[in-house]
């Protein structure tokens, strides 16, 4: 059995398992106040980190982030080994997007899993941490009870879990993000004013949209803190690379692998700690 072929077996025996047995989530997962240093190391006028140049309503691509083995995309990138959830109650979360900001999008992921509650970070485990990316502009969301978190620019807003069934009526009108992968920095250091010891992402870009960029990010985001490998408030250092080697998820604290468009296993994000880096920013 090879590298990646054992850990998608470890996560689908992990997800069965729920988090019972496999972590649970920091329940102090506020994030701490301040602006988040962009790309450039430039702050926003609002203290968030943009990405300009995200999919438009215009974006022609569509989601391919996270195919089955039978070559099927998932719209979500929720999909169990055998294209399915693996738990009776079918749940995911909302994310709402007005434009591509990695400082939102990090830090609402982490405030977001953070904040849920024991039952409901377990039933999303369950369900493979299925997220849907839509896009449409999140202030026009805040008066629903659903909006559980809003990104510090105001950018994306995180729903639910909701039933797959019965998603939250304004959902009901957006359509899901498509379009190609704008060019991204080398790395992008989001520390904030946030305390601990740091983590590092590294993200395999090749052939990814925006919509499979958004899903592999968002689950390796969410699953390290359910499962207990990092803290909420940890800060995180993106770096994007083309691939990554195989064997560099044996030693890593999280690693995603799933299948891509071929049909086949590939890693594409791994997460590893250490100690705290510097504030400069990599060019």
């Amino acid at each position: 059995m090879s590298v990646l072929d054992r850990l998608f077996a470890e996560r689908a025996a992990s997800v069965r398992s729920g988090l019972s047995t496999a972590g649970a989530p920091d329940p102090g997962g506020a994030a701490g106040p301040g602006g988040l240093a962009s790309f450039d190391g430039a702050a926003g006028p609002d203290g968030a980190a943009a990405l300009d140049g995200a999919a438009g309503l215009g974006g022609l691509a569509s989601f391919d982030g996270a195919a089955s083995p039978g070559g099927l995309a998932s719209f979500d990138g929720a999909a169990g080994p055998d294209g399915a959830a693996d738990s009776g109650r079918q749940v995911t979360v909302m994310v709402v997007m007005r434009r591509l900001d990695l400082g939102d999008l990090v830090q609402g992921a982490l405030e977001f899993t953070g904040g849920l509650s024991p039952e409901e970070a377990d039933i999303w485990y369950r369900n493979w941490t299925r997220t849907r990316f839509l896009l449409g502009n999140p202030h026009n969301l805040l008066g629903s009870a659903a909006v559980r978190t809003v990104g510090p620019g105001g950018h994306l807003a995180w729903l639910g879990p909701v039933d797959v069934a019965r998603p939250p009526g304004p959902s009901r009108l957006l359509k899901p993000v498509t379009g190609r992968l704008p060019e991204l920095p080398p790395s992008v250091h989001l520390p904030g004013g946030r305390r601990g010891a740091p983590c590092e992402i590294r993200i395999a870009c090749r052939g990814l949209t925006t919509a499979g960029y958004l899903i592999h990010l968002h689950h390796t985001l969410a699953e390290a803190v359910l499962l207990g490998r990092i803290d909420p408030r940890t800060p995180v250092r993106l770096v994007h690379v083309p691939d990554l080697d195989d064997g560099s998820a044996l030693s890593s604290a999280y690693a995603r692998v799933h299948y891509g468009a071929d049909g086949a296993l590939r890693l594409y994000t791994f997460l590893s700690r250490g100690e705290r880096w510097t504030s400069r920013t990599e060019t």
